[in-house]
């Protein structure tokens, strides 16, 4: 056995988003800043990242999280996923709770963690009871500005990523896994019709607001591929309430559901309209040891659509 070739991970959901959290590999990130190492992750060791992510160890909805240490927070956090981004802010209640849980890295009296991204660093507020990680709260990055289009509106989150928020549709009876193949059909297919209109977009929202003035929403999200996500998604619970509030201004919280019926919470902050507090509960689900063979024929895996 090579030990130098070895990983340990930490598997963690956020809703039904996994994440894979490694806390040793062979993978150095020893360049001179955040964005130097994230350029050096995005662009290299691409067969120790399919390793991670992809089939038979990993799957579609995984995305990998590298812990490393920082000079200015708690530790530092980089992403690498297959849809190709660098950062996702349910993968910080991920990291976090992954760590604590497992002793990686240490309680402190005020419950409050600073974590490094490529994007800055976020404040992480935490509730650590007996052992475990009860809740994440932290704050968003600005949502907006917002746009309407004929069908749709186009919502910026962060300045980066774009998403086109539809309302319900006939098409789908209900945004429940009961007609899970009705919502993969239209998302699919909305997805190649707006490809085929030279439109790029982070993803597609469709979303049911029946409840929305009681602060309650039903959405799914699918990623420019067409693939379906496995939450609510914080990008999307964002954006939707960021819609929301242009018909009822006065909504304080949002509550999104999946399709499996996960929620995420968002809250208003008062002293700034563009931006929310986010609540969390991610879940570890394992400890895993993988070995790096490169004589394995199936060293870079594959993935089942």
């Amino acid at each position: 056995m090579n030990l130098s070739k070895m990983f340990s991970t930490i598997d963690t959901h956020v809703a039904g988003e996994q994440f894979r959290i490694v806390t040793q590999s062979p993978i150095r990130l020893n360049e001179r800043d955040v964005y130097a190492n994230n350029e050096r992750l995005q662009t290299s060791f691409a067969s120790e990242k399919a390793l991670l992510i992809n089939e038979p160890r990993g799957h579609r909805g995984m995305t990998g999280c590298i812990v490393t240490s920082s000079r200015h927070a708690d530790f530092s956090l980089f992403f690498f996923s297959h849809d190709g981004a660098t950062f996702k802010y349910p993968g910080l209640a991920a990291a976090l709770t992954a760590l604590l849980e497992t002793g990686n890295i240490r309680q402190n009296e005020s419950g409050v963690y600073r974590v490094e991204t490529v994007h800055g660093i976020y404040e992480l507020n935490t509730s650590f009871i007996n052992g475990e990680v009860k809740e994440v709260q932290f704050e968003t990055d600005e949502v907006g500005p917002i746009e309407k289009r004929p069908v749709c509106e186009e919502v910026t989150v962060a300045g980066q990523r774009k998403y086109l928020v539809f309302p319900f549709t006939e098409e789908v009876p209900e945004l429940t896994t009961t007609f899970i193949s009705e919502v993969t059909r239209w998302g699919r297919t909305t997805v190649e019709e707006w490809h085929a209109a030279k439109e790029e977009f982070t993803g597609l929202i469709l979303a049911d607001f029946a409840a929305a003035q009681q602060g309650l929403a039903r959405s799914v999200t699918f990623e420019s591929d067409g693939s379906i996500t496995r939450s609510a998604g914080v990008d999307s619970t964002i954006a939707l309430f960021a819609v929301l509030r242009k018909s009822y201004p006065e909504m304080g919280w949002l509550e999104n559901r999946s399709v499996f019926d996960e929620p995420i919470i968002a809250e208003t902050l008062p002293e700034d309209e563009k931006r929310y507090s986010v609540l969390l509960r991610a879940i570890v689900t394992g400890t895993h040891e993988f070995l790096f063979d490169e004589t394995d024929p199936l060293r870079d895996g594959f993935i089942l659509t």
